[in-house]
C-alpha cells in the first residue's frame, strides 16, 4: 500500500510542477501594478463627472417638460448644474494642456 501512496504523491507533484511552471514562471517578468499618475486619474474622474452633469441637465429638462419641476426650481437647478459643468470644463481643459505638455516632454526625451 505504501508503494501506491508514494506513486500517487509523485504523480501529484509532477502534475503540480507541469502546471505551475507556465503559470508562475512568467510572474517575475511582469509588473503586477503600474504607477498611478494623479493628473491622469483626475482627468478620467472629471470626464465621468462631466457626463453625469450633462445627463442630469438632460433629465432635468425632461422632468421640467413633463411638469415635475416648477419653473423656479428648474431655473435654480439648471443654473447650479451649468455652473458646475463650466467649472468641470475649465478643469478638463487645464488638465488636457498639462497632459499634452507631459507627453511632449516624454516624447522629446
Amino acid at each position: 500500500m505504501s508503494g501506491i501512496n508514494f506513486l500517487q504523491l509523485i504523480l501529484v507533484l509532477a502534475i503540480l510542477i507541469v502546471v505551475g511552471i507556465p503559470l508562475f514562471g512568467k510572474l517575475s517578468n511582469k509588473k503586477l501594478y503600474s504607477a498611478v499618475d494623479p493628473s491622469a486619474e483626475e482627468f478620467k474622474h472629471l470626464l465621468v463627472r462631466k457626463e453625469e452633469v450633462l445627463l442630469s441637465i438632460k433629465e432635468m429638462e425632461f422632468d421640467y417638460k413633463t411638469e415635475k419641476f416648477s419653473e423656479i426650481d428648474y431655473k435654480t437647478l439648471r443654473h447650479k448644474l451649468e455652473a458646475e459643468a463650466l467649472t468641470i470644463f475649465g478643469k478638463i481643459d487645464a488638465l488636457e494642456k498639462d497632459l499634452k505638455k507631459k507627453r511632449k516632454n516624454v516624447d522629446a526625451v
